[in-house]
This record gives C-alpha cells, structure tokens and sequence, in this order.
C-alpha cells in the first residue's frame, strides 16, 4: 500500500507547482509525504504580484461513496517562475545571439561593399596633388562588380581629366599674365622714374634761373617770405640787400650779350661763395640780384654787403680773351626797419638800390639814413 502512494507523492512533487505532497487517512494517518527544497531568488520575489500566493489544497479521497482520506498539495508559484524566466532568458539570449550574428553578417557585408570602396576611392584622391595634375591621370581603384560606386568613380575620374585640360590652360595664362604684368611693372617703374626725373627737373627749372644756376625771383620771393613770416612769428632777424650791376648794358653793348650771360654767373658765384649757408640769394630779373641776409645785425648787414660789394668790384672776368670789369650798387634794409608786408620791405630795398644809382653807384645804401657807403 506504501509503494503506489510513495508513487504518486513523487509523481506529484516533481509538477513544477507542487512542492509538497502529502497523503492521509481520514483519522490524519500519513501514508505518503513527498517534498522538494525551493531555492529563493530575491529578483523573482519581487515579481510575487504577478502570482498568487503559496496555498494549500486538500483534496477528498473517496472509495466508492466513502471517504477514506485525503490529499494535501501546497502549490507554490516560484518554482515556476523559475522556469518561466529561465525558458525567458534560453528564449532571449539566443535571440541575441542570432541578432549579434546578423549584426556581424550586415557589418561584413557593409565593410566589403561599401565600407572599403569608399576608403579605398579615398585614399585614392587624398594621392591625388592640386598642384601636379600628372597625377590627376591615375585611374581608380577597380572592383569587380560594377555598382553605383564604381559609376561614381568613373565619373570623379572623367572630371579629373577635364580639370586637368582646364587646370594646364589656366597654369599656361596665368604665367603669361605673370609675364606680362612683370612687364608692365618693369615699364612703370622705368616709366615713373623718368616722370620723377621730369619732375625734378620741372621744379628745377621752375626755380632756378637758367643762366646762374642760383634761385629765380619766384623761388627767392617764396624763400623769403616764408623768413619774413619766422620773423613776424618768431622774431628772428634778417636783412634784406638789393643788389643791381652797374653799367650792365653797356658790358652788353661792348661784348656781346654771351659775356654778358659770363658777368651774370662769375657774380651769382661770388653771391654764393661770399654769403651764407642760411643766406638766401637769387636773380631777380636781368641784372638784378637780391639777398636775404639771416640773423644779422644793422651793422653785420652793411659789413657783409661791402664786403659783398668789394668782391663784385674785383672780380677777374675772362671772356674771348678780354678782361671785364663790372661794379654794383646795393639798398639794404637792416633788420630795425622790417615792415609787416614784405613787399614793403621789397620796395624799400628798391628804393635805397635807385638812391646808390643814383649817387654814383657801386655804393650800399641804408634804408633809414641817406647815408651810402663806397670805396671813393
């Protein structure tokens, strides 16, 4: 009797619901008792509310119409939850396993027809130089089956060629435009120093007088108002000395007007080898000279213009063979009798140059006294 119900207790206890299986009489007598331990998973317990409770199940055990016992199952819900989730998990990782291994079959298919043809066309045009178009002829990689990418290639190449004839064409002008812009910068340069010595030699002209060399009346009157203006500012002292040949058109008459032009320079030299530095000295018209004396006091004036005057007189004029003689007379104004206009001052000087005429010329002339000085 102990065997078939031992029978049935294992029988019942290996059912993944039941844990324990008892068999009884109706007095309470065990005849069978079968249990199994159920290891606990704390993570599946915390899932508890997707099951129902651990129960007990009493189940009548009827001969015919008489009851001789009973049958005590205690169902307990883990058990099968651990082999829900554990067929959930098989379930799940080979899922993943499958999905890894069609992930790595795309990847390889990516990586052999499309992956490595675009690196390989890269590498292909990182070779390629701008400025060598020689390589600009090297084809492509090949593949083996013809595709999009391949078109793609053939397409880069073909553009390749032509940029190539473009790029040639453009290198060949843009040397010629190079050639021809040195050109033009070597005929500008050669053409503005040719201006800059026209210019210089404009204002030289425009400035000097022709025959002396020294400043023309233009550039001595320009010369001499800016001093005129320092001294109106600064009050810086100068004296103002006209200067004019004695007797010149008759030298002219008796020589001929080339040694004329001679007197005129061996006079503009003593001017410039008998005044200053910081002098001022120019041809004012004919045979007309003036100088602005800086810096100097009334009796300075009249000792450089004597001395001036002494020069002139002595001067060893040679022309065809002939000895020349020429004298001067001078009006100076000193520096106590400036005037605020300076062609006041220019008419002053005039006038003392007309009073030593006519006293005899070859004299100097004050401007404030009548009295002129000469060698007789």
């Amino acid at each position: 009797m102990m065997l078939p119900n031992n029978l049935v207790s294992e029988g019942l206890v290996s059912l993944p619901l039941i844990v324990d299986a008892t068999i009884e009489t109706f007095t309470g007598t065990v005849l069978s008792q079968r249990s199994r331990p159920v290891v606990s998973e704390c993570w599946l317990d915390n899932l508890s509310l997707l099951f129902s409770p651990t129960r007990v199940e009493v189940i009548p055990l009827f001969h015919k119409k008489d009851l001789v016992g009973h049958l005590k199952l205690k169902i307990d819900p883990l058990p099968a939850r651990q082999v829900f989730f554990k067929r959930i998990q098989y379930i799940a990782v080979g899922e993943l396993v499958k999905t890894l291994i069609l992930a790595a079959a795309l990847l390889a298919l990516f990586y052999i027809t499309l992956a490595r043809p675009i690196r390989n066309y890269a590498h292909w045009v990182e070779q390629i130089d701008p400025d060598n178009p020689v390589g600009w002829l090297r084809a492509p990689p090949k593949r083996k089956q013809r595709d999009e990418l391949t078109a793609l290639g053939e397409s880069i190449f073909q553009r390749l060629v032509q940029a190539r004839t473009y790029f040639l064409e453009l290198q060949q002008t843009r040397s010629a435009l190079e050639t021809l812009n040195q050109k033009l910068e070597d005929r500008v340069q050669v053409r503005t120093k040719e201006l800059e010595v026209a210019l210089a030699r404009a204002e030289h002209l425009a400035t000097t007088d022709v025959i002396t060399g020294i400043p023309n009346r233009r550039s001595f009157m320009d010369q001499a108002e800016k001093r005129h203006a320092e001294w109106l500012r600064y009050q810086r002292p100068y004296a103002l000395l006209m200067i004019d040949l004695d007797k010149f058109k008759q030298i002219n008459d008796t020589y001929g007007h080339p040694a004329g032009d001679q007197v005129l320079i061996s006079v503009a030299a003593a001017l410039q080898q008998h005044t200053r530095r910081e002098d001022i000295i120019g041809r004012i018209g004919g045979e007309e000279f003036g100088a602005l004396l800086v810096g100097v006091s009334e009796v300075g004036a009249i000792m450089l213009a004597e001395h001036i005057r002494a020069e002139i007189a002595k001067l060893p004029i040679e022309f065809g063979g002939q000895s020349i003689t020429v004298t001067a007379s001078f009006g100076l104004v000193p520096p106590d009798q400036l005037q605020e206009d300076f062609n006041e001052v220019f008419k002053d000087g005039d006038q003392r140059l007309y009073q030593a005429k006519n006293e005899g010329r070859n004299r100097v002339c004050i401007y404030h006294s009548e009295i002129c000085t000469s060698d007789h």
